[in-house]
């Protein structure tokens, strides 16, 4: 009996859909889902701390994410997570689960990561670039501090090539001081094949409370299949701060499933 559902399932996933081959490739497509389509992304996370350390070296976790296209150029999302062991949970591994989302922000401490509530525009599109403007809200739960961000999310696409960029300022509301970032992400990707593509991730980040301020350089590494039409498999590794120190040096992989449906 669970073969007989398990074959079309593993079907569904790996072959061809009748309308795959009029599916926009990755670096083709738009910032923001279309009017009426919804996406679905299950992420597993697992976040690696460098020795020495006492007990186990690697913390897991889960991402759960629902976006909607509520009008057109207009997009509403939700996200969470869940931290499965204590490690995990120290670490937020469910972030790593966010395939490809470098901006994550304000995720609180407990084994339910802070809901994300956001919204995005697509406010001005030609033909090789599109920008937009997007408004996210962290929930705190178990005590943690309220959170916002603004941004302005921008993608350049050309051939094989798309370069997803911007500016992101979270404001996190933290005791007794207000902190504040501006990050730029640089994840330029390449469209090996119609339905593969890969590519390096990069950004900077300055960090300011209380009248001082740091610099933090993500650099990470994402590749990602599109199984068929409405289904996309996706792995990264990512160490969020690569200027780091090597002996304090974390770093973390995901692994995620996106499910589109139209």
């Amino acid at each position: 009996m669970r073969i007989r559902f398990a074959l079309p399932l593993l079907a569904w996933l790996v072959l061809p859909a009748g309308r795959a081959a009029a599916a926009p490739s990755f670096v083709d497509r738009d910032l923001v889902l279309r009017h009426g389509d919804v996406a679905l992304d299950f992420g597993l996370g697992m976040a690696h701390v460098p020795p020495p350390v006492s007990g186990p070296s690697n913390g897991f976790g889960l991402n759960l994410e629902l976006a909607f296209g509520l009008a057109r150029g207009v997009e509403l999302g939700l996200r969470t997570g869940f931290r499965l062991d204590n490690l995990g949970q120290a670490t937020r591994a469910d972030s790593y689960g966010r395939l490809f989302e470098t901006e994550t922000y304000d995720e609180g401490g407990g084994r339910t990561a802070n809901p994300e509530l956001y919204a995005l525009w697509s406010v001005a599109r030609g033909g090789h670039a599109e920008l937009g403007v997007k408004l996210a809200a962290f929930l705190p739960l178990d005590g943690s501090p309220f959170g916002m961000m603004v941004a302005m999310p921008i993608a350049l696409h050309g051939g094989s090539l798309r370069l997803d960029t911007g500016i992101y300022v979270p404001v996190l509301f933290t005791h007794p001081h207000v902190t504040t970032l501006i990050s730029i992400p640089a994840h330029l990707w390449i469209q090996v094949t119609s339905r593969f593509w890969l590519g390096p991730l990069f950004g900077m980040r300055v960090v300011t409370s209380n009248g001082g301020g740091n610099v933090t350089y993500p650099l990470g590494f994402g590749l990602g299949s599109m199984l068929n039409s409405g289904v996309d498999l996706r792995g990264w590794i990512l160490f969020p701060d690569i200027d780091r120190d090597r002996a304090t040096r974390t770093f973390g992989v995901g692994v995620s499933l996106q499910f589109r449906f139209e």
